[in-house]
């Protein structure tokens, strides 16, 4: 029973992860380089943004409003070492170790505070971090901030006989699916875990949680390193693409379009932010010249979703699929028993 169970699960996984990658990665071979390959590097991009905000968010339950700080935090970095002749897979790694330095600074501040303080709090910091790049008129902030933005002078990402050269989209289409797999992966070896049990014993009863000897204050800082190293992944790898970085990095438009991904796909889902990100950043992109309207739909957007169903896109087709399942075991049983009723007539 067991090893059917497990056979399903590895066909399943099969199914839903490694079959897309595999249609994904031989898209460029069929298709010319053009918006749909750029928009699918953003897409993989934001969906690891969005596997790691909804850790936060899903899985452990911790309301953040600051996924925008480590992002810049690993773009800005990236974008300085790069700059600075390095080279931008030094800069890339660098900045997500950086971007989890200021996980770990907003896990000290969980510590302190929950639920709706803890958003305030880490949407008040996130506004103050971008006030200190928008006025950055001291020299040395200057420096770091400003000096990364309109990058031209970035060298050719580098590792070992490859060479992924700027302004190759199929290159850094091929180098997003790389890193997609991977945090995929990662993410997958850390839910199924003792950490991953761990953090839904924090989400769903904290206080029962430590009374069983869980670390919570632990829990929160290893998530929050843990999910602010692949978002600042993201960011210092949208960096080198983009090969530019700005304070508008982190606008709050990016941050509800991060939140939406996530609410949209399903907290706590694996796949949920995947599926939001394929959704909303084309729609992004569509809505970017209309200013303003973008933050009205997205505010339409997550209203919906909590109406109409709160556990997201994936949660609400896996509640549908499992409701089918049961359906069609409840049909089977009264099958088999007036099949069993008939014989015993007979």
């Amino acid at each position: 029973m067991a090893s059917r169970r497990l056979r399903q699960l590895r066909l399943r996984t099969i199914f839903l992860f490694v079959l897309p990658v595999a249609i994904l990665s031989l898209y460029p071979r069929v298709a010319e380089q053009g918006y749909l390959t750029y928009t699918l590097i953003v897409i993989l991009a934001y969906s690891i943004i969005g596997f790691y905000y909804n850790v936060l968010l899903g899985n452990v339950g911790i309301p953040f409003l600051g996924p925008m700080v480590p992002y810049a935090v690993g773009g800005y970095t990236a974008g300085y070492l790069s700059l600075n002749g390095y080279n931008p897979l030094i800069g890339i790694v660098v900045g997500s170790f950086f971007a989890a330095g200021s996980g770990f600074a907003f896990s000290l501040l969980s510590n302190r505070v929950r639920g709706l303080y803890m958003a305030l709090y880490s949407l008040v910091f996130t506004l103050f971090f971008h006030q200190l790049i928008v006025r950055s008129d001291i020299p040395a902030l200057f420096h770091i901030f400003v000096g990364a933005i309109g990058q031209n002078t970035i060298p050719d990402i580098t590792l070992g006989g490859f060479r992924w050269r700027l302004g190759d989209g199929v290159a850094y289409y091929y180098l997003g699916i790389l890193l997609f797999v991977g945090s995929a992966i990662f993410l997958k070896i850390l839910l199924d875990s003792r950490f991953g049990v761990a953090f839904k014993a924090v989400r769903d009863a904290e206080v029962y949680a430590a009374s069983l000897g869980i670390g919570i204050f632990r829990v929160k800082v290893i998530a929050f390193l843990v999910s602010s190293f692949f978002i600042g992944l993201s960011g210092g790898f949208l960096t080198i693409f983009y090969q530019a970085v700005g304070p508008d990095i982190l606008e709050t438009s990016n941050m509800l379009l991060f939140f939406s991904m996530v609410v949209f796909g399903g907290l706590g889902t694996f796949f949920g932010p995947v599926v939001g990100a394929f959704i909303l950043v084309p729609l992004n992109n569509y809505l970017t010249p209309y200013g303003a309207w973008r933050l009205f739909a997205w505010g339409l957007a997550i209203l919906f979703v909590v109406l109409v169903a709160p556990e997201g896109a994936v949660g609400k087709a896996e509640r549908l699929l499992r409701g089918r399942n049961i359906r069609g075991l409840i049909g089977s049983a009264r099958a088999w028993t007036r099949t069993a009723s008939g014989t015993s007539t007979s």
